[in-house]
């Protein structure tokens, strides 16, 4: 059996099973440009009874090129940004990650924001913090790094497993095409497969068809029950939906479930060298997931960020 069929299974165990091709490329080139975008959507989404965050435009890239300002006040190597749509992920890019390749990557290990390990290190060894809260909070990339378009450090940061779990599966919402506190749904937008998720407040436009599958979890269900151009999205968007892309994940410079499945990190450890994530493929969500992996956390998963409101 090789590699790639195995850590497809694993990844199904830590769906939820026993625990924790088509591909959208955005940029693999040699510089880190700027991205012209707005950072932040602007529907807010609570994570917690009477706690709300705005999420970020896209997700979280990182190239080695350049230079940027941390929290300390420091410059380090790279540059950090966030995609230029929601549905954009990088695919085959993140298997040429090392410290050389001047491409964009965006599955990152976990912590890797530089402080304690550098986004490109695959040394499983790498990974011994404890939390990206707290005393360890600079582990969060967007805690330690200034983003690309961000005049300071600090402004962002990663949710926690019980945050994604309130999020998901217990957040009080919409009423959306008949379903109560309507959270989330499975769909392909502008081709690429992935997970939506409704605002606190959310109305569906004008003109787009009933929404399949809120709130769903069903093998049954399809990436393809709710499709949408990039048009459509933009409807979407502009009532404050966020979509999660299916980027699959990454082990040193190997991929999985590119397309197929998303990975994307938590801020909370598990013992032995795991963490949390929110993972999901077709048919099926699981918001708390323990990646149960032999140290889990050099595994390189999505990342989206969030700013708190206050």
């Amino acid at each position: 059996m090789n590699k790639h069929i195995i850590i497809t299974i694993l990844t199904l165990l830590a769906l939820g099973f026993a625990g924790c091709e088509r591909e959208k490329v955005t940029d693999n080139g040699s510089s880190a440009e700027p991205i012209n975008n707005e950072e932040t959507q602007l529907a807010k989404f609570s994570v917690a009874e009477g706690r709300q965050v705005l999420f970020s435009k896209g997700n979280l890239q990182f190239s080695t090129a350049g230079r940027h300002v941390t929290i300390e006040g420091d410059t380090a190597e790279g540059t950090f940004r966030f995609a230029e749509h929601q549905y954009d992920y990088i695919g085959q890019g993140n298997a040429q990650v090392s410290s050389t390749y001047t491409g964009w990557i965006d599955l990152l290990c976990w912590g890797s924001s530089g402080w304690h390990v550098s986004p490109w290190s695959e040394k499983d060894g790498d990974y011994d913090i404890e939390s990206l809260c707290g005393d360890e909070a600079y582990a969060d990339w967007g805690v330690y790094n200034a983003i690309q378009g961000d005049d300071h450090a600090g402004q962002w940061r990663t949710l926690t497993r019980d945050e994604w779990d309130y999020l998901i599966n217990l957040r009080p919402a919409s009423t959306v095409d008949g379903v109560d506190s309507a959270r989330y749904a499975e769909a392909t937008v502008a081709g690429t497969a992935g997970l939506i998720i409704f605002p606190d407040r959310f109305v569906r436009p004008d003109g787009l068809a009933p929404i399949a599958n809120i709130n769903s979890n069903n093998f049954a269900i399809a990436f393809t029950d709710n499709v949408y151009s990039a048009d459509e999205w933009r409807l979407l968007e502009q009532a404050g939906a966020v979509f999660l892309p299916a980027a699959g994940f990454r082990g040193g410079t190997w991929l999985s479930t590119v397309g197929d499945g998303g990975s994307y990190w938590a801020s909370t450890c598990n013992a032995n060298r795991q963490a949390y994530a929110l993972l999901f493929i077709s048919g099926l969500v699981n918001a708390s997931a323990e990646c149960t992996y032999d140290k889990d956390r050099g595994y390189g998963r999505s990342v989206r960020l969030v700013k708190d409101i206050r």
